[in-house]
């Protein structure tokens, strides 16, 4: 569960730029087309529930994962039973890249832990299943950018890997996230 941090907002422009790139994910996943990664990777976007700028933080962090730094982020934490993330990757013969195209994102609206005002996505550890928080994930981007939703997308990509949460906290999680793959 990543929780909502306040940043400054962005300006016109870039809320300009964020809306035709939206708008272009969107129309590629609803036709059923992938998006490549600069590494040959192959990202299909499951269109059922994904609206463009959820869409467009998954294709910015499928970017992001083709820093090798960033994809170390898989090495730091580890599931339940001691492995870690890579590790199951590897058993999956899946990348941090490829995996995202297995996770299915549908809108959970304000309902169960969407309903708190400072959650803007949730998963169950091991579950292939993201729920984003209806609107206010949409809107997040207003404020935060689309950097900041890549890096939310991540974080809830180490919990479908099966990342528990508590320990470690969502913060901490957050800021491994951000310290690999934010830059």
């Amino acid at each position: 569960m990543l929780k909502l941090q306040s940043r400054p907002r962005i300006g016109f422009s870039v809320l300009v730029a964020i809306l035709s790139v939206s708008r272009a994910a969107s129309t590629q996943a609803e036709e059923g087309q992938g998006f490549s990664g600069g590494s040959g990777t192959r990202l299909q976007l499951h269109p059922r529930g994904l609206n463009g700028i959820v869409g467009m933080a998954v294709i910015e962090a499928h970017r992001r994962l083709e820093n090798a730094e960033c994809r170390e982020v898989f090495s730091d934490f580890e599931d339940a039973s001691g492995h870690t993330l890579q590790e199951t990757l590897d058993s999956l013969g899946q990348t941090g890249q490829s995996y995202l195209g297995w996770i299915w994102f549908r809108d959970g609206g304000f309902q169960g832990l969407c309903a708190r005002s400072d959650v803007l996505a949730i998963t169950a550890p091991g579950s292939r299943v993201v729920s984003y928080c209806g609107e206010r994930f949409t809107r997040a981007i207003l404020r935060q950018g689309p950097r900041s939703l890549a890096m939310t997308i991540l974080h809830e990509e180490l919990h479908s890997l099966g990342l528990g949460e508590d320990p470690p906290t969502s913060l901490e999680i957050t800021r491994r996230v951000e310290t690999r793959c934010g830059s």
